[in-house]
């Protein structure tokens, strides 16, 4: 597997972010399975900027299927439209913000959490999202004409929803009220974990160059940190490496991309540690900072230390 970017991440006595939720309805058998159907929402954020970072969705899947989707936003509310009107019909104001394979989960209707690319959530402001299903049928709760379901904590309020079998297209069929089966995953403020240096790394087979990203927090008395390792060719092994000092050392015949941590290098290798992108590209390790690997055995992160990873 080629080298990915690396990831540099100092340590803190105290958490950066806070990762919250926010439920809506239970899974249920109602769906909507003509075209490529869409679910929109609005999310409003109250005294502080929201940082939304994974979903969970109501699918028709089976167990274990994966599934692609779109995410799209819309800056201010997406509802209130009807079968000709409003923003649910026209791409216009709509922002892309790439394709996200879905793993459905066990539960009947439910998929498994899934990351997202970051949704910021201005204070005060509402942001639109539609969730396109590129296969399959979309699950959700409500028939009829009923108005839309708001579901709110005292961060972020959730109102949902309507549904089209054609997304943003007047050609297609309206519906209301078809709200969000899952949950909001989110943090307040702007919460990156790490940051990417040495990179993009070299071009796998997929088309791009693999990349790595940390998840949770990077403060030690809290030990809540999952590396991502994502962009991978389906279905190859790989672990992770770690190492304090940062470097560049090219490898030979330049395949393998050039290796930026030097010095004393840990590597994850324990059998649970080795891990499969599977069919999604993409696989996960949360580490222990009490047990962080180097040559000379497993050591402990300490607050201010600057720790470096890679694949």
């Amino acid at each position: 597997m080629k080298l990915t970017a690396l990831l540099a991440l100092l340590f803190a006595t105290q958490a950066s972010a806070q990762y919250f939720y926010l439920f809506s309805h239970t899974p249920n058998t109602n769906g909507l399975t003509v075209g490529q159907p869409a679910l929109f929402f609005n999310l409003t954020a109250h005294n502080n900027d929201i940082t939304v970072k994974a979903l969970t969705i109501g699918s028709d899947r089976a167990p274990t299927e994966t599934f692609d989707v779109q995410i799209w936003t819309y800056a201010g509310s997406c509802l209130g439209g009807s079968a000709t009107t409003g923003p649910t019909g026209s791409p216009l104001g709509w922002s892309p913000h790439g394709t996200v394979t879905v793993t459905q989960g066990p539960w009947h209707g439910r998929s498994e959490i899934f990351d997202i690319p970051d949704l910021h959530v201005p204070r005060f402001q509402t942001v639109g999202v539609a969730i396109v299903y590129l296969q399959g049928g979309a699950r959700y709760n409500g028939t009829g004409a009923g108005a839309p379901d708001v579901f709110t904590d005292t961060r972020l309020t959730l109102t949902t929803g309507e549904a089209r079998n054609r997304p943003f297209t007047t050609s297609g069929t309206w519906y209301r009220s078809r709200a969000l089966q899952g949950w909001i995953n989110y943090v307040v403020g702007a919460a990156a974990v790490g940051s990417v240096y040495c990179g993009p790394g070299v071009t796998n087979s997929t088309g791009s160059p693999g990349r790595i990203r940390g998840v949770g927090s990077a403060s030690v008395a809290t030990n809540n940190l999952t590396l991502v390792a994502e962009n991978l060719p389906q279905n190859s092994f790989g672990f992770f490496l770690t190492s304090r000092t940062q470097g560049y050392l090219a490898q030979p015949g330049g395949s393998m991309g050039v290796l930026c941590v030097l010095g004393g290098i840990g590597r994850y290798v324990a059998p649970a540690e080795v891990r499969s992108s599977g069919s999604i590209g993409r696989f996960y390790l949360r580490i222990d900072v009490n047990r962080t690997p180097t040559p000379l055995g497993l050591t402990t992160i300490a607050a201010g230390e600057t720790w470096n990873f890679t694949t």
